[in-house]
């Protein structure tokens, strides 16, 4: 009886064990998140992150952070690698990457517009003015470098004959601009904004925003960058995605709603000037809008680029299996 009693007493000690650590173990898997990791330039699109990271907005459900890139080369890298995955996105590089059968979506458009020819020559009034002169443009590949190259040709100008481009980072194009060393130079804000106040020479020739109007009408808008992410990060978290999209609108939001708040966070992260960021907000062309309901802007952003250069855009027009759709 003795035996019997010791025996029982062990099994229930065992049974009580095991369901100890079952519960354990449960609550370790409940309360396990996923870690989202974005790639983002030091550049509009980043500002709501910060947002969201300062507010925690999805620390219920996620750890969220930030790796910078600099270059679209560096961004592809990081797209190719496994530190990150979601990433700010130029939409010529989504493009390109979705063409060759690289495993990335666009979930949002979040940066209209934002695109400046400046220059220091104030004899300068059209684009054929360019003749024999040196042309500095950003991020090469992106979509500041193939509209730039797009409205000079349209023109009659050659890049190459006619002309010369110089690719470098915006900063040091806009470092170069301050300093007085170049007249001509595409720049998207805030470094327009930033060279502008430190150099009185410099004025805003043409925004790109207008002349694409002038091709496309009043009604539209110019993309030029949206968020995305690793296609198969996104189809297993796509409760996480729809969050993701819904915090990061209402961050964006607030950063158009609150600039002086938002420079005052963006120089405490990207030591970037809070005077600066404050004053080129307006301009910084912030709006969101989800793949989705962006199909019918990026169709003519797209069709214009493939009829000009289609290696721009990676040869063809990316199929509809390149933009999230949540309702999937």
């Amino acid at each position: 009886m003795k035996k019997l009693m010791v025996f029982v007493t062990l099994v229930l000690l065992s049974t009580s064990i095991f369901a100890q650590g079952s519960i354990e173990n449960t609550t370790e898997q409940v309360d396990e998140k996923v870690n989202i990791v974005v790639g983002v330039p030091k550049a509009p699109p980043a500002l709501p992150i910060l947002r969201m990271i300062e507010t925690g907005a999805l620390d219920d459900v996620a750890t969220l952070s930030y790796q910078e890139w600099v270059s679209p080369e560096q961004l592809i890298a990081m797209i190719q690698g496994s530190d990150a995955n979601m990433f700010a996105l130029p939409l010529t590089v989504v493009s390109k990457l979705y063409n060759k059968g690289i495993n990335i979506q666009l979930t949002n458009v979040n940066t209209w517009g934002v695109i400046y020819f400046t220059t220091t020559d104030e004899n300068f009034t059209t684009w054929s003015d360019l003749k024999g002169k040196t042309v500095y443009v950003p991020l090469k590949s992106s979509p500041p470098d193939y509209l730039t190259q797009y409205f000079i040709e349209n023109t009659g100008l050659k890049i190459g004959e006619d002309l010369k481009v110089v690719y470098s980072t915006s900063s040091e194009i806009a470092n170069l601009m301050i300093a007085g060393k170049i007249e001509y130079a595409t720049m998207i804000e805030p470094m327009v904004t930033q060279v502008a106040m430190k150099n009185e020479k410099v004025r805003v020739v043409f925004s790109f925003e207008d002349l694409w109007k002038d091709i496309y009408g009043e009604e539209t808008r110019l993309p030029n960058a949206g968020f995305g992410g690793r296609t198969d990060f996104i189809e297993s978290n796509p409760e996480l995605i729809a969050r993701f999209e819904s915090e990061y609108e209402k961050a964006l939001n607030w950063v158009l709603e609150n600039p002086k708040e938002a420079a005052l966070l963006t120089e405490k992260e990207f030591s970037m000037n809070a005077k600066v960021i404050e004053k080129a907000l307006p301009k910084m062309g912030l709006m969101y809008m989800n793949a989705q309901d962006s199909k019918p802007y990026l169709e003519n952003f797209y069709n214009l680029l493939f009829s000009y250069n289609p290696v721009s855009i990676g040869g063809k027009i990316a199929d509809s299996g390149m933009l999230y759709d949540k309702e999937i």
